[in-house]
Order: C-alpha cells, then sequence, then structure tokens
C-alpha cells in the first residue's frame, strides 16, 4: 500500500471580467483571491495484497477550502482560468473532503486492460504531454488542461468501466459512464446507475517519430445519450462544472464532441528522466445544442525548460479560441452576449525542491459572455507541496 498526498495553493487576481453579475455564482470583475485544495492516494499493490496479478487499486480523496474556483467565476469565460481551484465541484462544501475515486485496473494480458470503479474523468480522454493534467502542475486554464467542449456536462466523478489496449504504435481505449455527478456520494445509490442515460467514448494514439523526435497523434469522440439544456431556451447557469440542467426548460438528450490532438517533441534533452519540450495542439467539433461549445482550438510550446532542466523546471505558452454555440436563445443571448472567445496563457514551474514547485501565470482572456464581461487579465501564484 502506497500513500501519496499533494497539497496546492492558488492566489491570483483579476483586471477586468464581469461588470454585471445576472447571477448570484458570478461575481464581479478586478478582485483577487486564494484557495487551497489538497488530494490524498492510497494505491493496493492488488498482486501482494488480494492475489491478483499486475492489479491495482486507486482510491483517493480530495477537499477544497478558501474562495472556491478563485477568480474562474468572475472573468465570464465558459473555461474556468483557475481550474484546479474549481475541484472537487462542491462550491458550498469547503472543506469536506470526497471520495473522488474507488477504481480497480487489472490487466488480462500486455495487450488488454480492464478497470471499473468510481473515477474522475481528468487524464482519461484527449490528454497531451505538454498540455494536461488537472490544473495543478502544467497549465492552469481549463481550455489549456483537457478540451472544454466535452468536460461540459461531463460528471467530474461517476462510475466507469472501461478498456486500455495497449500496442507498440500506441494505444486504443474505449469506455462507458454513469452521467449522474457522484462527488457527493460513494457506494449508497446503486439502484439508480445508468438511469439517467450512458455516456460512452473512444480514443486511439498513435507514436511518431518525425524528424528522428518523439511524438503522438490521437483522435477520439464522446456521445451523450443524457438531458441537458436545450440553448434555444436557456443556457446552463456557468459557474458550477459540470454545469447542470436548468429546471424547468426543454431538453435535449443526444450530445457528442469528436476530437483530435497531437504532441512532438522539438528538443529531447537525452537525460535519464526522457525530457524535452516541444508542441502541443488540440481541435473538436461538437453539436453546438446542447453543447455550448460548437467547436474548439488551442496550440502552444511546453515542456521541461533548457535553462532549469536538472531541478526539473517546466514552462508552457498556450492559445486557445472558443468557437460558441449559434444556437442560443433570445434569454441567453440578451442577458450573456455569447460569441467566439480566446485567450492566451503563459507559466513558468520553478523545481524549487524536489517536494515542492511554484508557478508564476499570467493570462489574457476575451471571454464568450461579451454582455456581462469585459476582456480579463488573470495573473498569480500557484504552490504545490509533495506529502
Amino acid at each position: 500500500m502506497t500513500f501519496n498526498g499533494r497539497s496546492t495553493h492558488f492566489a491570483f487576481g483579476v483586471d477586468g471580467g464581469i461588470h454585471t453579475s445576472p447571477l448570484p455564482a458570478l461575481g464581479p470583475g478586478d478582485t483577487s483571491a486564494y484557495t487551497g485544495r489538497g488530494e490524498y492516494d492510497l494505491v493496493f499493490d492488488l498482486e501482494k495484497f488480494g492475489g491478483l496479478p499486475f492489479g491495482s487499486l486507486l482510491v483517493r480523496a480530495e477537499h477544497w477550502y478558501g474562495d472556491y474556483g478563485n477568480v474562474s467565476l468572475n472573468t465570464g469565460a465558459f473555461a474556468p482560468a483557475v481550474f484546479g481551484a474549481a475541484l472537487p465541484p462542491a462550491p458550498n462544501d469547503e472543506g469536506d473532503l470526497f471520495l473522488t475515486n474507488f477504481v480497480l485496473t487489472q490487466p488480462l494480458s500486455e495487450e488488454l486492460v480492464v478497470f471499473a470503479g468510481k473515477k474522475d474523468v481528468l487524464g482519461g480522454a484527449d490528454q497531451d504531454v505538454f498540455a494536461g493534467g488537472d490544473g495543478t502542475d502544467q497549465f492552469i486554464n481549463q481550455a489549456l488542461v483537457a478540451n472544454p467542449a466535452f468536460l461540459l456536462g461531463l460528471p467530474y466523478t461517476s462510475f466507469t468501466t472501461g478498456v486500455a489496449m495497449p500496442r507498440d504504435w500506441g494505444m486504443m481505449t474505449a469506455y462507458v459512464y454513469d452521467p449522474q455527478d457522484r462527488t457527493q456520494d460513494f457506494f449508497n445509490d446503486l439502484d439508480s446507475l445508468f438511469s439517467t442515460g450512458v455516456i460512452v467514448g473512444g480514443e486511439v494514439k498513435v507514436n511518431t517519430n518525425f524528424f528522428d523526435r518523439k511524438g503522438d497523434h490521437h483522435v477520439g469522440g464522446m456521445w451523450k445519450h443524457v438531458d441537458l439544456t436545450d440553448l434555444s431556451f436557456a443556457e446552463p447557469p456557468p459557474g458550477v462544472y459540470p454545469e447542470p440542467t436548468v429546471p424547468g426548460f426543454p431538453t435535449i438528450s443526444d450530445s457528442y464532441t469528436i476530437y483530435y490532438g497531437f504532441d512532438q517533441y522539438l528538443v529531447e534533452f537525452g537525460d535519464k528522466q526522457k525530457r524535452g519540450y516541444g508542441l502541443f495542439g488540440r481541435a473538436s467539433i461538437s453539436d453546438g445544442n446542447p453543447t455550448p461549445v460548437r467547436y474548439f482550438l488551442s496550440a502552444g510550446l511546453g515542456g521541461y525548460s533548457p535553462v532549469g532542466r536538472t531541478r526539473g523546471d517546466q514552462f508552457g505558452v498556450g492559445w486557445y479560441y472558443v468557437g460558441a454555440s449559434e444556437e442560443f436563445g433570445l434569454l441567453p443571448q440578451a442577458i450573456f452576449g455569447p460569441r467566439d472567445g480566446t485567450g492566451v496563457e503563459a507559466f513558468y514551474n520553478f523545481q524549487v525542491t524536489p517536494w515542492m514547485n511554484i508557478t508564476p501565470d499570467v493570462q489574457y482572456i476575451r471571454p464568450e459572455a461579451s454582455a456581462i464581461a469585459d476582456d480579463a487579465f488573470v495573473y498569480g501564484v500557484r504552490a504545490s507541496v509533495k506529502i
């Protein structure tokens, strides 16, 4: 049994952002906030613990404290600017510890691995080497952590089962999710599994070696058979992840997102840690209703710093573009003024010690909610400590 923990702290400010707040959850811009987040993992070696060859059980607990979401709810953008500060998604439960992962992974052969249990969605799809994770170690804006198109309406943690099929040329994965968010419950309501619908996804990743440098390309998709609000009548209130259905408004039961991503190393340092830096990119297209993000693009440069590579410093510069749905109804058009949004982020991650890193970060955001928000500049520091 192995224990790992991480305590991450976000101190950020925003200039600009929301000037008129139509919802209590959305705060005005020109403010600053502090948020802390804790993650604690127990990993059981099931070969030693229970006799299952190469099997493992991950048990993870998480909590947040301070200002929920940090300044994410003050920018007017779809994607949270300080994503890690909005997890776990329980805005009214400061300090409460939630069991977000209880997932069994069991290899059946070298080419077939199965998993099942309660699992969070982060890192499960559309992950780039230089732009992934959960907002606590690389980029901080959710648009440069994972694709916002398929994350909208996807439960943060729920019951799932799936397979991963490693190959010499890459990887294939397929999975099924229960659409109900289970952040605040455990196994107390198993009779309701899949009672509201189903989410199905899959991905194919191919390793490449262009210019004698490592890289990969992946393509995947996600289909949600679950009721989500019809945007022609109303927009799901922003600020809560995943965005919920609006009670009393018409819904659409099917939605999809198809996505593509790549990594390409430009420089490999050749050390034992196989470090380097390179380019990354993402693109996706969605249904546009009920998914409020019709299409999405991002690209950038990131990886280990050539200046501080012996310490393990990392850096990243990224750009993203959110193509907003054109099917919003009169109400959300009048209140929010939805439009295409874009943003730029740059960070440098100082690995001060093997157990602590400090990350200055700056962002420029042109928010999608043009009627209530101006362009925003987000700036601050993230500190992460391994326990």
